[in-house]
């Protein structure tokens, strides 16, 4: 069975060709995404169970002059705010690695349909 390659058909498997590597990388930054988001990744430093000294028992020698409680606020905000930011981000991007996906999957699903029907009459053709 000969095959002949049209510009028609070179456009098909094209067009299929791309947005089947956009399925691909949407799906791999989809499931990227919802990992950050379900186990997000933690600062190295718990700022506010490490600098508060109530939380220090008695005996215990501190190892360095912990930081005025205006400071310790500021930085416990500072780290809220930080979490809230990355929170949205990996959000947004877990919502553009869907769009991706549900963009790409209609175009890829109806350039793949186009190309069996126009396999089938070669196909026929060829028999004849």
């Amino acid at each position: 069975m000969a095959k002949t390659w049209s510009i028609k058909n070179l456009y098909y498997y094209l067009v299929c060709l791309v947005t089947l590597f956009m399925l691909v990388g949407g799906t791999i930054s989809s499931v990227n995404s919802a990992m950050q988001l379900i186990l997000p990744d933690k600062s190295n430093i718990p700022i506010f169970y490490t600098y508060y000294p109530e939380y220090r028992t008695e005996f215990e020698q501190p190892v360095f002059d912990p930081p005025a409680l205006e400071e310790l606020e500021k930085r416990r905000g500072e780290q809220e705010e930080m979490e809230a930011y990355y929170l949205g981000y990996s959000t947004r991007q877990l919502f553009n690695s869907l769009a991706v996906i549900v963009i790409s999957a209609p175009f890829y699903i109806y350039h793949w349909r186009r190309i069996r029907p126009a396999a089938e009459k070669r196909g026929k053709s060829d028999e004849n």
